[in-house]
């Protein structure tokens, strides 16, 4: 049996290209896998504005400081183009707050030794960040969505520990430090990096590229 690929994601939930990238990705693979291959996935955190107070702020506030105007349709109106091409729909106007999103981060991290899980909870952090319009700030909505998605209250609990916070804090230095600018940003086999909301078809040609030499030193092994 061979081996699986595996894949790190540098993303951001609160950034709209990661969710893009997440769907170009999930297409990439549907393709890839049809002929038997295998791949885990590990979400890794980034933050895009860690500077941010705890409990976040204003969105308007934020788009203010951020872009120098509060109108978020002339903002968006570039991604919201590209999210429509795979589905995806982020109600820009809608959200209220602008979330430090360390927590959300920590969240994710509990799940790092189950791929399937991990990648439910990121999905449903872009769904309620940009369609629910929830605070994904805020513990007791971290919890509701962990637990919608399968993790343990044990977990949960842990999610919310000085100790997973910081590492959350430490892993998105960590990458900002690696000289990772903006998210997403794609890791396949420790060989193959890209950067951006990539096509699938760039992601394929990877994943392709990935498991030609994959195949090759376990040939020669």
């Amino acid at each position: 049996m061979k081996q699986a690929i595996e894949i790190i994601v540098v993303s951001d939930v609160v950034c709209p290209w990661c969710w893009i990238g997440k769907r170009n990705l999930e297409s990439a693979l549907a393709s890839w896998q049809s002929s038997g291959a295998q791949a885990n996935i590990h979400w890794q955190a980034f933050q895009l504005n860690p500077q941010l107070p705890t409990d976040g702020m204003a969105r308007s506030d934020y788009l203010l400081w951020k872009f120098g105007r509060s109108d978020p349709s002339s903002i968006y109106q570039r991604v919201s183009t590209a999210a429509a091409q795979v589905g995806l729909y982020p109600d820009f106007a809608g959200i209220k707050q602008q979330p430090n999103t360390s927590r959300a981060h920590a969240l994710i991290a509990t799940a790092k030794d189950d791929p399937r899980l991990q990648d439910r909870l990121v999905e449903a952090l872009f769904q309620a960040f940009f369609r629910d319009h929830q605070d994904i700030g805020k513990p007791e909505v971290l919890s509701e969505i962990g637990r919608q998605s399968g993790l343990s209250d044990d977990l949960v609990a842990l999610s919310q520990s000085s100790e997973y916070l910081e590492q959350a804090r430490d892993e998105s230095l960590a990458w900002s430090e690696r000289g990772i600018g903006g998210v997403p940003f794609f890791i396949i086999n420790q060989r193959f990096g890209l950067s951006g909301a990539q096509p699938a078809s760039e992601l394929l040609l990877a994943l392709e590229q990935a498991q030609v030499e994959q195949s090759r030193q376990e040939n020669h092994a």
